[in-house]
C-alpha cells in the first residue's frame, strides 16, 4: 500500500499568537517586571505555556542520529553548492557525522517507523557509494534513551534528503514511543513568522533529548549562494535555485536533520546547520520547507525509489538585464526565465516554445530569473504537466502552454540510495527516461532530445545480454512501435514471447523468452 503523507489542519492557536509576538519581546527584555502589570505577565506566562505545549508534543517525534564507519572518500562539493574545503570546526572532525531526524510516518509493517533526515547527516562532506553508505552503521537514539538501528530507504543527495527505516520488532520499543510528527504546510510560512526548532546541535542530543530554540522566518526562497547556469543539468544541487527558509535563530554543527515546527507544534520544514557547515558560527539559519514538491521527494523516498526531476529541454541566458520596455508592460513584472536554445523534439519544443521566448509562470507561481524556473520544474516528476505562461518574442503576447516533462540527467548517480526500482527489470535489462544519465548522453545533448528510452543495466548471462543489449544503448521501437518512457517500454514487452527491439544507432536485436534462452543454451 502506497506510503501517503497526510496535510494536518492547521490549527488557529499560531495567529492567537501572532498579536502577542511586541509585548512578548519587551517583556522578556524588561530587567524587572512591574508587579501592577498583571496582565502583561499573564500573556508572557500565556505564550510561554504554548511554546512549552508545542515543544512537548513534538520532541518524542525527533531523534538524534550518529554515524559510524563512514568511509573517507575524495570531498565533493556540498549539497548546497558551498566550498566544503574551508575549515570546519573541530567538533566536526573529531567524530563520524552525527545530526537529528524526525519521525514522519509509519512503514508498511505496524511496528515499523520512517525517519526523515538530511543526506549528509549520514554521508559526512562526501558523496558516498550506496554500498558505503549501506556498510554504516546508523544509529538512532529515541526520545526514550533507547538505541536502535536505522536502514538507509532512500537517500538523495540532490534535495540533500534521506529516509532511514526504524525495526520495533523484537526491540520491546512500542510503536507509542515513537510517535509521527503532526504535519502541518510549509508552503503558507511568512516572513516574520515565529518558528520552534528541535535538533541535536554539537551532538549535546545524544541521550535522545532534542535541544530546542525559537525564532522568525526571516525570509523564504533563498538560496545560499547564487545560481549561474545556462542549462537545466549544470548544478547538482536543487537548493541552489532558491528553495529554503531562512531562520534567525542560529543552528550550530549538528542542527541538520531536526525538526522546525509552527507554534502549533506541527513540522514545517527540515533545519540544516548551514553555517556551521562552512567552518565558522553565524546567527542564522536554514531550513527546507515541507511543501508540495518536497512533499512529492519524502513520499518518494518513503516508498525506496530514486527521485526524479523534471526537465524541459532548453538553455537559459539573462532576463533581466534583456528585458525591453515593451516585454515589461506586457509581462506585467520584473523579469523572468529567457529561452537561449530549445532541443529539437524535446518536451519544450513540442509543446511550441521557441528561442527569445520568455517563461512568465510555472502552474500560476511567478518566474523572476532563471533560477526560479528551474526550481520550479525541478521540483516537478517527469511525467507529469506543467502549465508555463510565456511571453513570446515573436508576437509579443502572453500564452499559455501545457508541457509533459521529461526528466533531469543525473550528472552523478554514484550517492543515490534507492532499495525498490520503480519498474522492474525485464528479461535482465533496466531501462530509463533518454536523459536519465548524463554519462550515456552525447556531447551535444541539448542540441537534439533522443526520442528513446536509454539502458542503464544489463544483468550478466540474461536473455538481453544474449541478445547483444549493453548499457547506453538507446531503444526505439518494441516489436515496431515507439518507446520514449520507461512506462510506454514496460507496456510494449508485457506478456510477450520474442521482442523486437530496434536501437537508435540502427541496430536490432531480438530478446529472447527465457525459457527459450535456457534450450538454446543446452
Amino acid at each position: 500500500m502506497r506510503q501517503k503523507i497526510r496535510e494536518a489542519n492547521v490549527c488557529s492557536a499560531s495567529s492567537r499568537l501572532a498579536f502577542l509576538l511586541p509585548l512578548v519581546i519587551v517583556l522578556a527584555s524588561a530587567p524587572v517586571l512591574p508587579a501592577q502589570d498583571g496582565a502583561g505577565r499573564d500573556l508572557l506566562r500565556a505564550f510561554e505555556s504554548q511554546l512549552q505545549e508545542a515543544i512537548a508534543g513534538a520532541e518524542k517525534s525527533v531523534v538524534s542520529i550518529h554515524v559510524t564507519g563512514a568511509s573517507r572518500g575524495p570531498r565533493i562539493v556540498d549539497p548546497f553548492g558551498l566550498n566544503r574545503s574551508e575549515r570546519r570546526p573541530a567538533a566536526a572532525e573529531a567524530g563520524a557525522p552525527f545530526g537529528a531526524g524526525v519521525v514522519i510516518g509509519r512503514g508498511r509493517a505496524d511496528n515499523d517507523r520512517f525517519v526523515l533526515t538530511n543526506y549528509h547527516v549520514l554521508s559526512g562532506s562526501r558523496r558516498l557509494e550506496p554500498e558505503e553508505l549501506s556498510r554504516q552503521r546508523v544509529l538512532v537514539t529515541l526520545a526514550t534513551r533507547d538505541q536502535i538501528p536505522g536502514e538507509v530507504v532512500a537517500a538523495d543527495p540532490r534535495s540533500d534528503l534521506a529516509v532511514l527505516r526504524l525495526r520495533l520488532d523484537g526491540t520491546g520499543i512500542t510503536p507509542a514511543d515513537v510517535p509521527a510528527l503532526r504535519l502541518g504546510d510549509g508552503s503558507k510560512l511568512r516572513k516574520g513568522q515565529m518558528v520552534i526548532a528541535l535538533g541535536n546541535p554539537y551532538a549535546i542530543a545524544a541521550d535522545g533529548s532534542a535541544s530546542a530554540s525559537l525564532g522568525i522566518v526571516s525570509n523564504i526562497s533563498r538560496r545560499p549562494v547564487d545560481a549561474t547556469t545556462e542549462d537545466e543539468g549544470d548544478l547538482p544541487s536543487l537548493h541552489e535555485y532558491g528553495t529554503l527558509l531562512h531562520l534567525d535563530t542560529r543552528l550550530q554543527l549538528g542542527g541538520s536533520g531536526g525538526a522546525l515546527l509552527d507554534l502549533d507544534g506541527q513540522f514545517i520544514g527540515l533545519t540544516t546547520s548551514l553555517a556551521a557547515i562552512r567552518g565558522y558560527e553565524r546567527s542564522v539559519g536554514y531550513a527546507i520547507p515541507f511543501d508540495d514538491g518536497f512533499r512529492r521527494i519524502i513520499e518518494t523516498l518513503l516508498e525506496g525509489y530514486e527521485v526524479e526531476y523534471g526537465f524541459l529541454g532548453i538553455s537559459l541566458g539573462r532576463s533581466l538585464t534583456d528585458m525591453t520596455p515593451p516585454e515589461r508592460r506586457v509581462a506585467g513584472q520584473a523579469g523572468g526565465a529567457r529561452v537561449m536554445h530549445v532541443a529539437a523534439d524535446s518536451p519544450a519544443d513540442e509543446s511550441g516554445l521557441r528561442t527569445g521566448d520568455l517563461i512568465l509562470q510555472v502552474d500560476g507561481r511567478p518566474v523572476y530569473s532563471d533560477s526560479d524556473l528551474l526550481r520550479e520544474v525541478g521540483l516537478a516528476a517527469p511525467g507529469t504537466e506543467v502549465l508555463l505562461t510565456v511571453l513570446s518574442r515573436r508576437t509579443q503576447r502572453r500564452r499559455r502552454m501545457p508541457v509533459r516533462l521529461g526528466k533531469w540527467p543525473v550528472p552523478d548517480d554514484r550517492g543515490i540510495v534507492a532499495t525498490r526500482e520503480r519498474y522492474p527489470m525485464w528479461r535482465g535489462v533496466q531501462v530509463d527516461y533518454p536523459t536519465g544519465r548524463r554519462r550515456f548522453l552525447p556531447d551535444d545533448w541539448l542540441t537534439r532530445y533522443l526520442r528513446a528510452v536509454v539502458v542503464v543495466d544489463v544483468a550478466e548471462g540474461s536473455p538481453a545480454a544474449q541478445s547483444g543489449l549493453r548499457a547506453g544503448d538507446f531503444v526505439t521501437e518494441v516489436n515496431g512501435q515507439r518507446v520514449e518512457t520507461p512506462a510506454a517500454f514496460v507496456r510494449a514487452v508485457a506478456d510477450k514471447d520474442a521482442v523486437e527491439l530496434a536501437l537508435l544507432d540502427g541496430r536490432a536485436v531480438t530478446v529472447a523468452a527465457p525459457s527459450v534462452s535456457r534450450e538454446a543454451g543446452d
